[in-house]
């Protein structure tokens, strides 16, 4: 047990705040003829001598034991800082007995231990029921698989037609050709597979750097360091990422509309929404009953439970608000699969779109004032809830506890960007047959106008890494309330230009064909790599060393893994029910006629 147990670490004043000591030796002590088990104990013993600037921050950035998955910007300011070691201990001790024991050397010292941080083999977590009826739910779901996959393969051999497309709907040999074919129609507007890909690894990479950050890491100061140079912005930027993918949903949904009203197809509201719920909901609810039910039984570690339990807490307290994409507004810093609040926002614009479509679909001359109005109000709108909470420029060092509920994850402040992406969707389907001749000049101006925005954007802020600097308030809210819809505006141009000849290299790179698997991904991917990230992180055993490398090794490790299990969920959860929503799609529009 003494071996066990943590021991003065070296590098405290390069970081390393804490020592797990050796968590699986103590778990596999077991004396029979003693009757004694080990007993691993997380300890905190607050030091105030070390309460300083630069240690509370060391504190911040690592701290991970006392969270509840707080908006990574959220800095806590801790009364003292906090030096954590391990202790073996018998199985019969509790908590208190260690913490009064380890008080009782000297007065001063203020060790704390709390039952929650410590583990027993018998404390370990096990499969329940309702893991045993996920487990036979999933089996059934295999056996469905293996047999459409048989019959579609007999088929194929036999060159014949399904009885009806449900009974190759689960089929993975169908599934994978789709998933691997490239089509090469120009309709599909190939650059925006580059763009959302991109934004995806962006995402991930955000998340990465974010998650690598609250390991227990063995050079904290090094991390703190790395956050005042200026490629850190690339990573502290990533929230924009996101506001890529509400532009091309945006472009997507209103070129949609229009392709469909120019082939006389009846707008049918009740359609369009099951369209959307089919569309999105398997997949999510699928990770949701992962995380409900044996995903804490995956992996152990020292910190396993303390990051990991809130994730399944909150999905068994508010899944319901997360499958009725409410949950920005229900809890919205406690929602399950934290990440999918952007599912919320857009499928709360998706609900409010027909306000648009229709009366852009019967009066299109309304347009260009419907679209200027909506853009400004929402650019008004977040610089006025900007100046109201003082939001800086930076996300960085945001202290706000309500982050989420009162801007980041809420549709009158994110809107910007999608009603630019409406707006451009219908000059893209206006103008899909015609030939633009735009002055070289002009066109080289809007490209570089696009890039110094665009890079001012993700790296403008740097002055505003220096503790000292101090933005004015006016700022702050001018480039909150501005730089999300000049963003898209940015891709707006890109976009624009690639389908008129006028993206060159850029077009040539966002159209490659490789970009079209991957996009198929992108949803999935979101979907599940935080739960990567999650397991990685719980499963820790010994201080990680922070460094450039470190975020690119994790985030290359992280962004494969999460590839192939998505490749897994798009054949099982993703691909089956579009092939039913198609289905169902069909037998309702039918019914509507009649």
């Amino acid at each position: 047990m003494m071996d066990a147990s943590s021991k003065f670490q070296p590098g405290v004043y390069f970081g390393n705040v804490a020592d797990l000591g050796a968590f699986d030796e103590c778990l596999q002590i077991d004396n029979d003829k003693e009757n004694i088990k080990g007993k691993y104990c997380l300890t905190k013993l607050k030091i105030p001598l070390l309460h300083n600037k630069s240690f509370i921050r060391m504190q911040n950035l690592w701290d991970n034991f006392d969270e509840n998955d707080q908006p990574e910007n959220f800095a806590r300011e801790p009364p003292d800082f906090t030096q954590r070691w391990s202790i073996c201990v018998p199985y019969g001790c509790t908590a208190k007995d260690v913490e009064t024991h380890l008080n009782s050397y000297d007065k001063n010292l203020k060790f704390t231990v709390e039952e929650k941080y410590c583990q027993t083999i018998e404390s370990q977590p096990k499969l329940n029921s309702g893991d045993w009826a996920t487990i036979g739910i999933l089996i059934a779901f295999a056996c469905v698989i293996i047999l459409s996959t048989c019959y579609d393969v007999y088929l194929h051999q036999a060159d014949k037609d399904p009885i009806h497309p449900l009974t190759i709907a689960f089929s993975w040999f169908s599934g994978f050709q789709k998933l691997i074919k490239i089509n090469n129609n120009p309709d599909l507007l190939p650059c925006l597979n580059g763009i959302r890909v991109l934004s995806m690894l962006w995402i991930i990479h955000g998340h990465e750097t974010s998650a690598l950050s609250k390991f227990t890491l063995f050079n904290s100061k090094y991390a703190l360091d790395w956050l005042t140079h200026w490629w850190a912005l690339f990573t502290v930027s990533s929230s924009v990422s996101v506001d890529s993918f509400f532009f091309l949903s945006g472009l997507l949904l209103m070129y949609g509309f229009l392709k469909s009203k120019a082939k006389k197809i009846p707008f049918n509201i009740p359609v369009f929404y099951i369209h959307r719920y089919l569309r999105l909901t398997p997949a999510f609810a699928a990770v949701i009953i992962l995380y409900i039910t044996f995903y804490m039984k995956l992996g152990t570690g020292p910190s396993w439970e303390t990051v990991n339990h809130n994730f399944q807490d909150n999905c068994k307290e508010h899944w319901w608000s997360s499958l009725l994409y409410i949950h920005n507004y229900v809890a919205p810093e406690q929602n399950c699969v934290g990440q999918t609040w952007y599912l919320s926002v857009d499928m709360q614009l998706y609900i409010l779109s027909p306000l648009i479509l229709i009366p852009i679909g019967k009066w299109p001359k309304i347009t260009p004032y419907l679209f200027g109005i909506l853009a400004v109000v929402f650019t008004i709108i977040p610089t006025i809830v900007a100046w109201h909470y003082e939001i800086p420029a930076l996300a960085l060092n945001v202290a706000i506890p309500d982050w989420h509920k009162i801007y980041y994850a809420q549709v009158h402040t994110r809107a910007g960007p999608w009603i630019i992406g409406l707006a451009l969707g219908y000059i893209l389907f206006e103008t899909k047959h015609k030939k633009y001749r735009i002055n070289k000049i002009l066109v080289t101006l809007l490209w570089l106008l696009t890039a110094a925005v665009m890079l001012y954007i993700i790296f403008g802020n740097y002055p505003g890494l220096d503790d000292n600097f101090q933005y004015s308030r006016l700022y702050n809210s001018l480039f909150t309330g501005f730089h999300r819809n000049l963003w898209a505006l940015g891709l707006s141009w890109i976009v624009f230009a690639c389908i008129h000849g006028y993206g060159g290299p850029v077009n040539w790179f966002l159209s490659l064909s490789v970009f079209q698997f991957f996009a198929k991904l992108t949803y999935c991917l979101y979907l599940l790599h935080k739960a990567v990230q999650n397991y990685n992180r719980g499963i820790v055993r010994v201080p990680v060393i922070f460094t450039n490398y470190t975020i690119l090794q994790s985030f290359f490790s992280t962004t494969c893994l999460s590839t192939f299990i998505s490749i897994i969920w798009v054949l099982c959860f993703e691909a089956p029910f579009a092939i039913i929503d198609t289905v169902i799609i069909k037998a309702v529009s039918n019914l509507w006629k009649k």
